[in-house]
């Protein structure tokens, strides 16, 4: 049987999994590699990238590892170039890397909101800097990027940089997929919902007062289907809109959040 992306290449920012198991970017890498795809798995974690290239193979699929520094110009070139090498393009950019600051303005540091820019806007920015011209030239490209309902709406936690962050990353998106329909390139937003990953695992239940079980269960609880989504569901999502299928979905925001946006009062999930 036919695979999705035979002959294709996709670059995956942020493709580390933890070793606890993967989370979104390193699903969406497996995934993508299940379904043909030469995946090239990018993180400065180079440990994780390889846990996910192990995963990838284990899967039956081809995975290469970069160890990319996706805040600096030169290194996310590098990855963009290591990976075109092999085709002579990218046919598949997915920008999924995310950090989650706590705090508002006043308890908010300089530095913490600068940090929250670089890894959740800069790092989608520069990729697409050096992948689009090479789509462009190509006539084809699909671009995911992997974004938050944070960035989509306000609630009760107060972290305003990953909400705004992400409402950048939204925004940059919508902009791209304008500017070069005409050019064969597509980009689409998926807006997570509550999904539980190493990231909420790690970064998330550390600020909980009463732990991680707590909190897993709240996250659970204020789920309209009752349980957070995964990984799993994210990858899904982005390999659809990466395939031909989709072929005319272009500068949308995908909810992959069992309804939560619908859903009135309900808290915004990081």
């Amino acid at each position: 049987m036919n695979k999705l992306f035979e002959n294709r290449t996709a670059l995956v920012l942020g493709a580390g999994a933890a070793e606890v198991g993967p989370g979104n970017g390193a699903a969406i890498a497996i995934r993508l590699a299940e379904q043909g795809a030469l995946v090239f798995a990018a993180d400065k974690d180079i440990e994780a990238a390889r846990r996910t290239q192990r995963l990838a193979e284990q899967s039956g699929g081809r995975c290469e590892v970069i160890e990319t520094d996706v805040c600096e110009e030169a290194s996310v070139q590098h990855a963009v170039r290591f990976a075109q090498a092999v085709n002579g393009t990218i046919d598949i950019l997915v920008n999924n890397v995310g950090v989650v600051m706590h705090g508002g303005p006043e308890e908010l540091s300089v530095e913490d909101w600068d940090r929250s820019f670089a890894l959740n806007t800069r790092s989608a920015f520069l990729a697409l800097k050096h992948v689009l011209p090479l789509m462009g030239k190509a006539g084809r490209g699909a671009i995911v990027q992997v974004s938050s309902v944070a960035g989509t709406r306000a609630g009760g936690t107060p972290f305003c940089a990953y909400s705004a962050s992400k409402a950048a990353l939204n925004a940059l998106g919508m902009s791209v997929a304008m500017q070069y329909a005409a050019r064969g390139v597509r980009c689409n937003n998926i807006i997570l919902g509550m999904m539980d990953t190493a990231l909420v695992r790690q970064q998330l239940a550390v600020a909980h007062p009463q732990g991680l079980e707590h909190l897993l269960a709240t996250r659970n609880a204020v789920c309209p289907t009752g349980a957070m989504g995964t990984p799993w569901d994210a990858a899904d999502a982005a390999v659809f809109l990466a395939s031909d299928a989709a072929r005319y979905i272009n500068g949308a925001d995908i909810f992959v959040d069992g309804g939560l946006h619908n859903q009135v009062n309900a808290p915004v999930p990081a």
